[in-house]
């Protein structure tokens, strides 16, 4: 019998990232010498489509590599400053008593996912059959690339799937890949998507997941 699955953002659904990279563009920017300095509000609106969308709208400009490089080791950093989103692992915990495997999928760098979440999760990490940042591997969300993928190699069925995330990017991601959205509404995506058509439920709290996914 093939398995049911759920894929999840990180940035605004799992882990409030959001003060870290704040945080390490700030730092990155100060030590650049460039007149800018970010709140929180404005920092939310480069989020969504990777760390080099994310410097290139920060800097308003185009950046060299030595630039990037030098956010990119902030970025690593400042990260760990970021909490988990209030009932996530025992929800997480709960979705996979019964019978969910759980996938992580970012626009995050790679790398810097993987130390993130061991991180974050400690020993709880192996609640996640498979975790995929920003990579060679697989193209960016929206791409469906990941999603096909896993559901390849692990016998997964798409019926009775989901995938969840807080904006647009992560909306389209279940539409190219077929599967039922689920929106965050506490994440960093703005509300105009919010009433698309194809969104199977937007939540309020993490732990409303439970109630969709029996």
């Amino acid at each position: 019998m093939k398995s049911k699955f759920i894929v999840f953002d990180l940035d605004g659904t799992l882990i409030n990232t959001l003060y870290g990279i704040r945080e390490a563009l700030n730092e990155a920017l100060k030590e650049l010498n460039i007149p800018l300095n970010y709140s929180l509000e404005e920092t939310k609106t480069f989020i969504g489509n990777g760390a080099k969308v994310l410097f290139t709208k920060a800097l308003k400009r185009d950046y060299s590599s030595e630039e990037f490089d030098l956010f990119l080791k902030n970025y690593e950093k400042d990260q760990y400053i970021s909490p988990v989103f209030p009932h996530v692992i025992e929800t997480l915990k709960e979705l996979k008593n019964r019978g969910y495997l759980l996938f992580c999928n970012s626009n995050k760098p790679d790398s810097i996912l993987q130390k993130l979440m061991a991180n974050k999760f400690a020993k709880d990490i192996d609640l996640f059959t498979d975790i995929i940042g920003d990579s060679t591997k697989f193209n960016r969300k929206p791409s469906p690339d990941y999603v096909n993928y896993i559901v390849e190699k692990f016998d997964l069925t798409k019926e009775g799937s989901y995938y969840v995330g807080d904006s647009v990017v992560d909306l389209n991601t279940a539409k190219n890949s077929d599967l039922k959205s689920v929106i965050v509404s506490y994440g960093y995506g703005d509300n105009n998507f919010k009433k698309d058509q194809y969104i199977t439920k937007v939540i309020d709290d993490f732990k409303e997941l439970l109630d969709i996914a029996k």
